[in-house]
């Protein structure tokens, strides 16, 4: 007896297995040599890879720029400082000249005593007494500070004063300039000869010069 032969249903699902099964070979073979292909392919110079990877450097950050720290000694000299904002070239010009007569010069400490190794704060101020506004000069040149006890002037801040400046304000009706002077308790003589730096302690009083105009004294203790 004669084995069955298959009938061709079978023959068709066969054959239909067999091509799906090539053409899955096929696909395997095309995909393994894509990737061979770019494993080996440069991607220099295309900007869509080297965009993948490149890193943009933040920019420099510019130095804060910083407070320049006034210089050792800078308070030797008097500093004057106005309450009033401070007037333009123009203004000045077109101000007259304070009458010395409604000018007021007054002498002022920031304390009534100090105790031993604290420095007297000084101040001179200069008063606009008219009804009008008016320039006078509150430099250097025009100022002076005196400390001196009943027997003896002890400190003048025009003794050791070195390159004097003028420095021209306008000062409104009752308006007040004020410059003040930190006093290291030295002694001090014209010409700015050596002497005893530190007096002893005990009471002083503090005259103000603005110019040709004095001030009254203010008295203040040293503990010595």
């Amino acid at each position: 007896m004669s084995p069955r032969r298959p009938s061709p249903a079978v023959y068709r699902r066969r054959r239909l297995v067999a091509a799906v099964l090539a053409l899955l070979i096929v696909a395997l073979l095309v995909a393994g040599v894509v990737m061979v292909i770019g494993l080996f392919s440069p991607n220099d110079g295309d900007p869509a890879s080297a965009g993948a990877v490149a890193t943009t450097a933040a920019p420099p950050v510019a130095p804060s720029p910083t407070a320049s720290s006034p210089a050792d000694g800078a308070s030797a000299e008097p500093s004057p400082s106005a309450s009033e904002p401070e007037p333009t070239a123009a203004d000045e010009a077109s101000e007259p000249e304070c009458d010395p007569a409604e000018i007021a010069v007054e002498a002022r400490t920031d304390a009534p005593a100090y105790p031993l190794g604290q420095e007297p704060v000084l101040s001179l101020v200069v008063r606009n007494e008219s009804e009008t506004a008016c320039a006078v000069n509150v430099g250097t040149s025009q100022m002076e500070f005196v400390v001196a006890d009943p027997a003896d002037r002890i400190f003048s801040s025009t003794d050791c004063q070195q390159a004097p400046q003028d420095l021209e304000r306008v000062l409104e009706p009752g308006a007040e300039e004020v410059a003040t002077l930190e006093w290291a308790r030295t002694r001090t003589t014209p010409g700015c000869a050596s002497v005893e730096p530190v007096p002893e302690g005990g009471t002083f009083v503090l005259t103000t010069r603005l110019g040709g105009l004095t001030s009254g004294t203010t008295s203040f203790v040293l503990d010595g």
